[in-house]
């Protein structure tokens, strides 16, 4: 996990984070399972981010506890009107989100935000999350932690800034969240006017089904009809072409909305967001990635950031200087590095 900031913009003081195919593609950060000193244990980073430390278990429990979760998937959604497609764990995350999202000590606790996104009836279980071990969804949590703490930063440190220069213009923040799956992240940070605008990428097939879950979201929430839902468009990421192409339409557009007076006085901050993602993706596009974004706020004149809690190509561990020279390599500059076990 880590945050950085574009190196190749006119760029504000500030540090900025950063941390698909169907499931049945090969993992590509399996390589990455070797053993890594370089990684700090579970209970480090939990402390750092205010978080309880996953359980100590040994790895078979770990995968016992993943092939039962995987079992009761189908039954979990056997009544879903919705019917989400699993791509890339998007519907097991979508469970494990739920559990942290409704622990009122938790740092990532959304006021039932993720629950709501769950299939009537079923989602009961979880309110008996004190008896589900804590694994897999407290790891999860340990990134949700992490990326939310650094959305907040950055935004507090922008607006803070427009206002101590006494300027006309508007501190603007444009969240694009990469593979954001069925995560309710970005309708949290509208909700809670953390952020002005949330555009999400990821499969078509996840995106339909996304779609679906926000029509079901607004009815059990209905104060959300108020704001400006998330933006989602449809990209396989492995076509780097077709997401570049997106990318740019989507930055262009905060370009062509300037030529009225009202956005001339804003001025836009754009934060990429990768989650989970870069371990699903072919050799090579990872890095791409991180390029296509960089380059994609130069040649437009924009300044932003990049949030990933995610594996790294070419950084096998939680090694530093590698992060360093990975993120530089790609146009960004490392602000802060928190590296976690897992594969991401």
């Amino acid at each position: 996990m880590a945050k950085c900031q574009n190196l190749q913009t006119t760029s504000i003081s500030t540090a900025s984070s950063r941390e698909t195919s169907l499931a049945a593609k090969p993992i590509r950060g399996e390589k990455y399972q070797q053993g890594n000193s370089t990684l700090p244990s579970p209970e480090i980073v939990a402390k750092r981010l205010g978080v309880v430390p996953t359980k100590e278990a040994s790895a078979k429990t770990w995968q016992r506890a993943w092939r039962l979760h995987k079992r009761l998937i189908p039954l979990l959604h056997s009544t879903d009107s919705c019917k989400p497609p699993d791509s890339s764990l998007n519907i097991a995350c979508m469970w494990w989100k739920s559990l942290s999202g409704n622990d009122k000590s938790s740092p990532v606790y959304d006021k039932g935000l993720a629950y709501d996104l769950l299939p009537s009836f079923w989602r009961n279980i979880v309110r008996l999350r004190r008896l589900f071990p804590r694994l897999h969804h407290g790891n999860v949590e340990l990134r949700t932690a992490y990326i939310d703490v650094q959305i907040n930063d950055i935004v507090k440190l922008l607006r803070e800034g427009s206002n101590a220069n006494d300027s006309n213009e508007t501190a603007m923040i444009q969240l694009i969240c990469m593979g954001a799956g069925y995560d309710t992240r970005g309708v949290k940070m509208l909700e809670r006017n953390t952020v002005d605008r949330v555009v999400e990428l990821d499969l078509p097939e996840v995106v339909h089904a996304k779609e679906r879950l926000f029509e079901r979201l607004c009815k059990r929430r209905p104060w959300l009809k108020n704001i400006s839902m998330p933006t989602l468009i449809p990209s396989d990421f492995n076509n780097i072409s077709d997401l570049r192409q997106k990318l740019l339409d989507a930055v262009v557009s905060l370009r062509e909305e300037e030529d009225n007076e009202q956005m001339k006085q804003q001025n836009w901050h754009t934060i990429f967001v990768f989650e989970g993602v870069m371990i699903y993706l072919d050799d090579g596009i990872p890095s791409a990635l991180l390029d296509v974004c960089s380059r994609i706020l130069k040649d437009n004149k924009l300044v932003g950031s990049l949030i990933f809690a995610d594996r790294l190509e070419n950084v096998p561990g939680g090694d530093y200087d590698l992060g360093v020279k990975e993120v530089q390599n790609n146009g960004w500059v490392l602000k802060d590095w928190c590296p976690k076990p897992g594969l991401a």
